[in-house]
């Protein structure tokens, strides 16, 4: 059986032609890959490309640092599965790294005066707690309540958010 003849091939990449894939993360990866993302300053979309990219060419990684610990450190350090706990770890250990969404409910959180009990200011960039350790699950219930409460109202769009 004769082959075909090779015939030039146009990169279609050179178009800017991009395709959509979907993928099932766990929410602890997820939450990893959204981090990276932002240490990066890119959207997640670009992370992933730029990730299978370095995988396909061979390249190494070089694990992300924050702060001088390995990305995997601070996904370790930040990750909970309840949302009101993970938003309570990112503004007390990387405030920087919240998102939009992350800020505005903090900040709402925090004008509405929820948190006057356990912070001296909550509204302050260095956020440091006045409250004990056995305080922080009412902290991060308080936090949860309003973020429920909120995303009920309409006033905030949270990725991965139900609406």
């Amino acid at each position: 059986m004769k082959k075909p003849p090779v015939v030039d091939r146009v990169d279609i990449s050179s178009r800017g032609k991009t395709e959509v894939i979907t993928l099932r993360l766990n929410a602890k990866v997820k939450f990893g890959l959204e981090l990276a993302a932002r240490m990066e300053h890119r959207s997640v979309a670009q992370t992933v490309e730029l990730s299978i990219a370095k995988l396909l060419s061979g390249t190494s990684f070089v694990p992300l640092r924050y702060k001088g610990e390995e990305i995997a450190v601070v996904i370790d350090r930040l990750w909970s599965p309840h949302r009101g706990q993970r938003l309570l770890k990112m503004v007390l250990h990387a405030p920087e790294l919240l998102n939009p969404d992350e800020e505005l409910v903090w900040n709402r959180i925090a004008r509405a005066g929820h948190l006057d009990a356990y912070f001296t200011d909550a509204t302050e960039s260095s956020r440091r707690p006045t409250f004990t350790a056995d305080q922080t699950r009412e902290v991060e219930d308080v936090i949860s309540e309003f973020w429920d409460i909120d995303d009920r109202a309409g006033n905030t769009k949270l990725k991965g958010s139900k609406k």
